[in-house]
């Protein structure tokens, strides 16, 4: 059990792994002014993690190159996780996605680290609760699923696991916050949220590309400049609002007719739509509009847009 909140911006942390995500996790921390030490069992991805740490950040245009410096200077790297987790407030397992190599880690991390730490893992669709079951007080274990680069995206899924304290809750938020991040607790379930999301989108990608409707570069290319760049502003479900729910129920079981099942009506959008809730032109649908909020809404949408799309193609014009 967590016997204190953390109050220390500089608490220290452990991140189990140098790969890619382990990389850009410390990196974030370290920029918030953590202590950071990366357990890495490889020597050649150990030997080169710090210059890789740095060639990321010092990418990084919106970094001041003294923030860069410092927060360099709070890395360091190890090769036995026994030595990076045994003074660290919070660790954070950033291991690849097979159990049986995350359960040797927790295993160990739960018998090396203080009693009073917080343990997180980095998966991005495993079982949360079957590695708390791996260490002592599984009230202190939750899922922080970072994406990819996990130093430039903000949203950070905090997964809930069976067992999860608020104060870890809240405790893991704190930090997160402090750190730039946009942290969202979601419940225990295979794939959370966000894969649940992405890889639909994925597997229909491939799918149009395997019937030959199109050229990878060009699916890429739809997906980017249509409704891709208008998920950056709103979720789907703000869209779907804007929309019209009905026009969405309709289109689905126009799918549903002709590709089949894996695009069936949802029951929720189904009873929303008998229901008269359409969205914003009726002033309810998945959320509710009061007033002018859904002209706010769509005003928002719209001038975030051009100011997204205005980005994207300045910074395409500079190569």
């Amino acid at each position: 059990m967590i016997s204190a909140p953390l109050v220390n911006s500089e608490a220290p942390v452990a991140v189990i792994g140098g790969g890619i995500m382990g990389r850009g996790i410390a990196a974030s921390l370290a920029l918030a002014g953590h202590a950071v030490t990366i357990a890495e069992t490889d020597p050649t991805t150990a030997a080169g993690l710090a210059e890789r740490v740095a060639g990321a950040l010092r990418a990084d245009e919106g970094l001041d190159p003294e923030d860069v410096d410092a927060a360099l200077s709070r890395i360091s790297v190890v090769s036995m996780l026994e030595d990076a987790v045994a003074c660290a407030a919070l660790c954070i397992e950033a291991a690849p996605e097979q159990l049986s190599i995350k359960s040797d880690i927790w295993s160990r991390m739960g018998a090396s680290a203080p009693q009073d730490s917080i343990l997180a893992t980095n998966t991005s669709a495993l079982d949360v609760d079957a590695l708390a079951a791996l260490v002592p007080s599984p009230d202190r274990v939750l899922g922080t699923h970072w994406f990819n680069p996990a130093h430039v995206i903000p949203c950070v899924e905090l997964v809930r696991g069976e067992h999860t304290s608020q104060d870890v809750i809240d405790e893991t938020t704190r930090i997160l916050v402090r750190a730039g991040k946009q942290p969202v607790v979601v419940r225990n379930s295979p794939g959370f949220v966000a894969n649940r999301i992405q890889f639909a989108l994925v597997r229909e990608a491939l799918l149009c590309l395997e019937e030959g409707l199109a050229s990878a570069e060009d699916i890429d290319r739809i997906v980017s400049s249509s409704f891709g760049v208008r998920l950056a502003v709103l979720g789907p479900l703000a869209n779907a609002d804007l929309g019209g729910l009905d026009t969405y129920r309709w289109i689905l079981e126009f799918l549903t007719s002709t590709l089949g099942d894996r695009f069936a009506v949802p029951g929720l959008l189904a009873e929303r739509v008998d229901a008269g809730q359409l969205g914003t032109k009726s002033g309810v649908g998945i959320s509710s509009y009061p007033d002018d909020a859904a002209d706010r809404l769509a005003r928002y949408r719209d001038e975030t847009l051009r100011r997204v799309i205005a980005a994207v193609k300045e910074r395409s014009s500079r190569g």
